[in-house]
């Protein structure tokens, strides 16, 4: 009963008021999953006999009922012959089928109203069964990936976190930039372009060699 209890106060309730108060909402989930499914177990056991007594309930209303035609038909026939004695035992045999027949015409309409609540409390337990599983899938992976976080933080360095790693890359990186810009200014008081090709040097040698010789053959 009190499983019984437990689960419709589950099913009233909203899942998601229900975690927002919830320390251990995975935890809550985990049990409230294994409690539905035990509780969906019993109820659908329990639906299947309630449904199957109505079904055998409906089969013996129809067998009454074809018992009272054929006891109407059978006294018709004993009448026709002039045979009163046995219309009279075919129409006494044919009210006891119709007082059985009342009797399970009622049976099979409680069953069928009890089958009927007891189908909709399993499309019910089933559609919130379905809504905690995917609440747990989503709260699991979300608590996964908290774990990995702070474990991932946790393998941090200390000095990494406390941005000392990232001063010293700046000290190095301003170190760098300083050397550069002091290596430009020497090749500018040097008169020398940090961009002047290495070979011009060697052409204009050459060049030079050429205009000597040129003017000697002119001499």
């Amino acid at each position: 009963m009190k499983l019984i209890k437990r689960m419709s106060n589950l099913l009233s309730a909203n899942l998601n008021d229900v975690l927002d108060n919830c320390e251990d909402p995975e935890k809550m989930l985990r049990q409230a999953v294994r409690e539905m499914e035990t509780a969906l177990g019993r109820l659908m056991d329990g639906a299947a006999r309630a449904i199957g007594h109505q079904k055998l309930l409906g089969r013996q209303l129809g067998e009454q009922r074809q018992a009272i035609g054929q006891r109407v038909r059978t006294a018709e026939l004993a009448l026709a012959r002039g045979d009163e004695a046995a219309a009279r035992r075919e129409l006494r045999r044919k009210i006891e089928h119709t007082q059985m027949a009342d009797a399970l015409a009622h049976q099979a309409a409680t069953a069928e109203e009890l089958g009927d609540r007891l189908r909709q409390q399993v499309t019910a337990m089933r559609l919130k069964l379905a809504e905690a599983r995917r609440k747990l899938a989503e709260i699991s992976a979300r608590n996964r990936a908290a774990v990995a976080r702070r474990k991932f933080i946790e393998a941090i360095p200390r000095e990494a976190i406390d941005g000392a790693v990232v001063s010293t890359f700046d000290r190095i990186c301003a170190r760098v930039e300083q050397s550069e810009a002091e290596s430009e200014a020497l090749l500018e008081l040097l008169g020398v372009d940090e961009f002047a090709d290495p070979f011009d040097a060697d052409v204009e040698a050459e060049l030079r060699a050429m205009r000597e010789a040129a003017s000697h053959v002119t001499h």
